[in-house]
């Protein structure tokens, strides 16, 4: 239900294997961004920084979707999630993006801040 609120929303405005790869890429960069697992597969993304024992648990993405990125060059994948944030209060609805860009014409999705 969340997913298909958000896909109508945004019209789509990529192909599709592009939409899924990026909504893909952007569900992982972001559980990486808020429970700290994954981060050294993006090590230009997350740049070295002191232990944080403030990271978001019970952490689940409701939905994510790839679209062109309107502010700039490349991708961005829109994102509605959820979880407990350091104080233990467990929100859902929450929104986030993560921007990429591709390195060559081929080359993979990057992620950037």
């Amino acid at each position: 239900m969340v997913q298909r609120a958000v896909e109508d929303a945004v019209p789509p405005d990529l192909p599709p294997d592009i939409e899924e790869e990026v909504a893909q890429l952007g569900r992982q960069v972001w559980l990486a961004e808020v429970t700290g697992a994954g981060r050294d597969q993006w090590p230009g993304y997350f740049l070295p920084a002191p232990a944080r024992s403030a990271l978001y648990t019970r952490v689940r993405v409701q939905a994510a979707i790839g679209r062109r990125n309107r502010d700039g060059p490349g991708v961005v994948a829109h994102l509605v999630w959820a979880g407990a944030g350091p104080s233990g209060t467990y929100m859902d609805g929450r929104s986030a993006t993560v921007r990429f860009i591709r390195k060559g014409e081929t080359g993979t999705w990057t992620p950037q801040r």
